[in-house]
């Protein structure tokens, strides 16, 4: 498959989904307190509100949840979980030595996507 088609593929799943899974999953494989960090939240067990459906995201923070997923799905073809989060924690030269988690909370979700399209392609 090619990146680009990839790259959409993982961004209409991340929308397709609902708010609830969305951040279900996304604690399932970074934790709480990474999320929280990363949709600029101050509270982890926001993130689990989010993932029992007892709260709503509000836009922002939805948004960086479709971010973040989208950026996991890209590298989730053939990378084990664990490989998945350390990418994100680590640090990468396409984002000026920032890890991608930290670059997702600054608002840069788009040179993110591009760092792990770079990674799936050079694998």
């Amino acid at each position: 498959m090619a990146v680009d088609q990839l790259v959409e593929d993982a961004h209409r799943a991340a929308t397709d989904l609902e708010p609830m899974r969305l951040a279900g999953e996304l604690q399932e494989l970074l934790g709480q307190k990474l999320v929280a960090f990363a949709v600029g939240d101050r509270h982890p067990r926001t993130i689990g509100r989010y993932a029992r459906g007892e709260r709503s995201p509000e836009p922002r923070a939805l948004g960086r949840l479709v971010d973040i997923y989208t950026v996991v799905r890209i590298l989730d073809d053939g990378m084990r979980s664990s490989s998945v989060k350390a990418w994100m924690m680590g640090s990468n030269p396409r984002l000026r030595g920032r890890a991608p988690i930290e670059a997702i909370h600054d608002g840069r979700a788009y040179e993110v996507m591009g760092a792990a399209k770079a990674f799936v392609t050079r694998r």
